[in-house]
């Protein structure tokens, strides 16, 4: 990048600028990331590292996303794009979840987020769609504490079954698994 290489903070911004508009997502990180440095402590510092963040959202690079994203509502927590860096925080989180058959701690913290989101922001157009996603994460969770049990019984660990089909039912009566686990602990005593 000779525009990188200028090191003139006004050329490379204004480059960045024109990226996000034409939604070169990667190009346009490339560039705010450069700049920073440049404008810390100055009126542009916050939507420079917002456009950052937002570009690499964009581009789906979730994993920098949310880096950037959690360490721009700390520290510009009265800026006007904060509520924005919140909504596209969770999301990266969503994103990155797995599927049920793999670890889960990442949804649990989209599950925080999202929920973090709605309290903080309740009039937000946001909400309703925001709830949905707890609503199948939580299906998900769901669905991995009944796998975790269920392997225990497959593999003929019966008592161990029993107190992990009991502790995935303590968890969430409402499991759509309910039935399931009943008979499973049944068959496994």
């Amino acid at each position: 990048h000779r525009i990188i290489k200028s090191a003139d903070p006004e050329l490379i911004y204004s480059e960045g600028i024109k990226n996000y508009e034409l939604q070169k997502w990667k190009k346009a990180s490339d560039l705010f990331d450069a700049c920073q440095a440049y404008y810390v402590g100055e009126m542009r510092e916050d939507s420079i590292a917002f456009f950052s963040a937002r570009s690499r959202f964009k581009d789906r690079d979730y994993s920098v996303a949310t880096t950037q994203l959690d360490e721009f509502r700390r520290k510009f927590g009265r800026s006007i794009f904060v509520e924005d860096a919140e909504a596209m925080l969770a999301m990266c989180y969503y994103y990155l979840a797995p599927d049920p058959t793999r670890d889960q701690t990442v949804t649990g913290e989209a599950i925080i987020a999202f929920s973090e989101f709605i309290e903080r922001y309740p009039n937000s157009t946001r909400v309703e769609a925001f709830s949905n996603l707890i609503t199948e994460l939580t299906e998900r969770l769901k669905k991995k504490a009944f796998l975790n049990a269920y392997t225990y019984y497959k593999i003929q660990r019966y008592k161990s079954a029993v107190v992990a089909l009991r502790n995935a039912l303590k968890l969430y009566p409402d499991t759509p698994h309910r039935e399931e686990i009943l008979y499973l602990i049944a068959v496994s005593h």
